[in-house]
């Protein structure tokens, strides 16, 4: 008798243990699936952002320096237009995946037909980026340009502002190196042709005034 009460005290005391442990296994169960949850979300917002890394474009959060060429025709009325053949030293950094600047000086000849004048060149632009990929971006862009004649003692000077839009193409095989081309349809420019003469404005658009300008950027 003794011996049967003992055995079934030990079976009470094992089904309450059982019963304690179950809501903490079911816990324990619960907060490992959880866990598994949460690490498979982290593991696919990271290969998300992996993949969209893949897009941006290289050379973002880079300084690029390069060579650049500028044809610019302004129709001036006074002059019958001016025709203006530039190159320039120039930097380029792009900010960010929306935004970049790019800026330099050089020489130029402004020909207007019977004479001919060298002039010194700068140029600003402001780029805001459209579309982009990992070896391209398509760009608008707004780029002033002012230039001086050197050696006539006239005063001559032309200050053109003009818009536009730009793609450029890192190399494949050097992606550090990035060649690119702008077309620039919009454009305002002011003429003044010194010694006391009056200054003269004119506005082009697309056939009014067809200017390019194309370069190539090493970035560091």
């Amino acid at each position: 008798m003794k011996n049967w009460k003992s055995s079934l005290a030990v079976l009470a005391l094992g089904a309450f243990c059982v019963f304690l442990s179950a809501p903490q296994a079911h816990a324990a169960k619960h907060k490992k699936r959880k866990h598994k949850a949460q690490a498979e979300q982290q593991s696919s917002d990271e290969a998300q952002s992996s993949s969209s890394g893949d897009n941006t474009y290289v050379n973002v959060g880079k300084v690029g320096v390069g060579p650049s060429w500028d044809s610019t025709l302004v129709p001036l009325d006074t002059e019958s237009g001016e025709s203006i053949q530039m190159g320039t030293l120039d930097g380029r950094y792009w900010v960010n995946r929306q935004f970049g600047f790019d800026g330099g000086f050089g020489f130029g000849m402004l020909q207007t037909s019977p004479k001919s004048e060298s002039l010194i060149s700068l140029r600003a632009e402001g780029m805001f980026a459209i579309k982009e990929s990992k070896h391209n971006i398509f760009y608008a862009d707004v780029e002033l340009m002012p230039s001086f004649t050197t050696g006539s003692g006239s005063g001559t000077s032309l200050i053109n502002f003009q818009g536009g839009v730009g793609l450029e193409h890192a190399v494949g095989e050097i992606p550090d190196l990035s060649i690119y081309t702008e077309w620039e349809p919009v454009s305002f420019a002011s003429y003044s042709p010194g010694g006391g003469a009056a200054s003269d404005t004119s506005f082009g658009f697309l056939g009014s005034v067809m200017n390019f300008t194309m370069g190539m950027r090493y970035y560091f």
